[in-house]
């Protein structure tokens, strides 16, 4: 019979092998599904009190807040007050 201390050396092998098996699963996984980039909030640019006034036409307020953050959208796309002001239907201002 084998001494105690065999068994529990191959009992040591097993626990290291399956605690080094699970980190190298775990790299694995992590590269096949990588982490979803976190969406970045708009920039909070001080919109223009006609596009707000626009905005506030809205009698619910989700449909305001939606309103504002489309002109914000408009606005990061085209960097330029009078063709977000266009592109909502108001003239441009001089």
């Amino acid at each position: 019979m084998l001494p105690y201390s065999v068994h529990l050396l191959w009992a040591a092998v097993a626990v290291y092998t399956v605690w080094r098996f699970s980190a190298v699963a775990e790299q694995a996984i992590a590269r096949q599904n990588p982490p979803l980039p976190v969406p970045t909030p708009l920039k909070m640019v001080v919109v223009p009190e006609d596009l707000v006034a626009i905005a506030m036409t809205h009698s619910e307020t989700w449909a305001q807040e939606d309103t504002l953050k489309a002109i914000r959208e408009r606005y990061e796309q085209l960097q330029d007050w009078n063709r977000v002001r266009s592109a909502f239907g108001i003239g441009s201002m001089g």
